[in-house]
């Protein structure tokens, strides 16, 4: 079987490459009749993107399926469990791993049977695996397995990986040995030079200011280059701080996302409220604000929304819960968890429903709203710079405050997956002065 690694920068081009190569091999026949590709991510938001590049390329048109790699080893491990059955070593190992890690474990194991190699391959013959760089031990050695029987074809950017202390080197030493490595070089995201060279700079660990050009606007100082900006403001005036986030988006054209690596922040969501709402006026008799945008949150917070103000009984029937939730039967979620109480009600026999259950529905039409790809707010956007990874934006804010923690490493990596998300421009509002002579701005002291 053979192994194609795309490594790279941000903005290369990586799973561009990916689809393509992969493409190529179905092209040439490796899947060969009734045959799918398997497309396998570690997060759900990658798996949700890398489904809908290979959906807008006919060669993959109903011949793939994509999932998480946990999906895919629960999966495997169900249909094939009984396999290790009398493998006491296995079991005892097994029993001392958590539900997430458990069932990768346990299919990791049993990619190492040559029978399941080949039931694999029967349904997969080709494997692709975008974001590969987060894959942590145990869904590495379920790639690993995959690899004995199926082509694989990868993409990872060490330097990309945002779980801070993740070990990358065994499975980017595994990718790189494993095949041929394809070396991306050329910037395909973005030809601003500012951006690019600030990017760089952060990646190197080099200061950010030292490729820029200094200004200097009434107190405070501004560095810019081609598509780039980085400025300071106060970090206890929450109106300066609104002032420089809506002033910066005054400036662009198309959507921009404002990203941070600390949602959390008080003042940081207090400023944000503020631009939502607030106009400014310019001293030439022009305003500027207030601009709207949503929130991109995780799935289980946005169940969480759609529920906290609704007094929902322990207990109740079909009609009553129906009747509780029927505020916000506008929401897509909402409505599709009543229509499971229905299905239930007429197909099962089911009338009374407890809290738990109708609760669960609802999360689980979240859960799939988001994984089919129907979560895609339009206009100005606001999340945390690990929602927005493998993403790209015509314009970004990245919001940078005192709170954002990790190692220096772990920040600079934060700081460059923020950057390397716009197209078109991107500015860095650092949230207080004196703080640009550190990492990730600059090496440590």
């Amino acid at each position: 079987m053979t192994v194609d690694f795309f490594e790279g920068a941000a903005g290369t081009g990586k799973t561009y490459n990916l689809v393509g190569r992969a493409a190529e091999l179905v092209q040439s026949g490796v899947l060969g009749e009734d045959r799918r590709a398997l497309a396998l991510t570690f997060m759900n938001g990658a798996r949700r993107r890398l489904q809908a590049r290979l959906a807008q390329n006919i060669v993959f048109r109903r011949r793939f399926d994509c999932q998480t790699f946990d999906v895919f080893a629960r999966t495997l491990a169900a249909r094939r469990r009984s396999l290790i059955h009398g493998n006491a070593t296995v079991l005892a190992q097994l029993a001392a791993l958590d539900e997430f890690d458990g069932p990768c474990f346990l299919a990791s194991r049993l990619l190492e049977i040559p029978a399941v190699q080949q039931w694999v391959a029967t349904s997969f013959p080709l494997v692709l695996v975008d974001e590969a760089q987060d894959l942590d031990d145990h869904r590495a050695l379920v790639l690993r397995g995959l690899s004995a029987s199926c082509s694989i074809v990868a993409a990872a950017d060490a330097f990309q990986c945002l779980a801070d202390g993740r070990d990358t080197v065994g499975v980017m030493g595994w990718l790189e040995g494993a095949g041929q490595t394809h070396r991306l070089i050329e910037p395909m995201r973005t030809a601003q030079r500012g951006l690019l060279a600030a990017a760089r700079a952060v990646r190197e660990g080099r200061d950010v200011k030292a490729v820029l050009r200094q200004s200097q606007q009434a107190r405070n100082s501004t560095w810019s280059g081609q598509g780039f900006r980085l400025l300071e403001t106060h970090a206890s005036n929450t109106g300066l701080v609104a002032w420089a986030i809506a002033n910066e988006m005054s400036q662009r054209t198309g959507q921009t996302a404002i990203l941070t690596p600390d949602a959390r922040n008080t003042l940081l969501r207090t400023a944000l409220d503020v631009v939502k709402a607030k106009q400014w006026p310019r001293k030439n008799g022009q305003t500027f604000g207030p601009y709207a945008f949503a929130w991109e949150t995780q799935d289980s917070q946005t169940a969480n929304a759609l529920l906290t103000d609704l007094q929902l009984p322990p207990t109740a029937t079909y009609a009553d819960y129906r009747a509780a939730l029927a505020p916000i039967t506008a929401y897509p979620p909402i409505a599709h968890a009543i229509s499971r109480m229905d299905r239930l009600r007429r197909v099962c026999g089911q009338n009374d429903f407890t809290y738990a259950q109708v609760t669960e529905l609802v999360r689980e039409a979240v859960r799939n709203q988001s994984r089919l790809g129907f979560r895609q707010p339009w206009g100005h956007l606001a999340m945390t710079i690990q929602r927005a990874k493998n993403r790209e934006f015509q314009n970004v804010i990245v919001l940078w405050p005192h709170t954002a923690t990790g190692s220096p490493e772990h920040l600079r990596r934060l700081l460059y997956n923020g950057i390397t998300r716009a197209i078109g421009h991107c500015s860095v509002i650092v949230l207080g002065h004196g703080r640009l002579g550190a990492p990730p701005f600059a090496p440590p002291a």
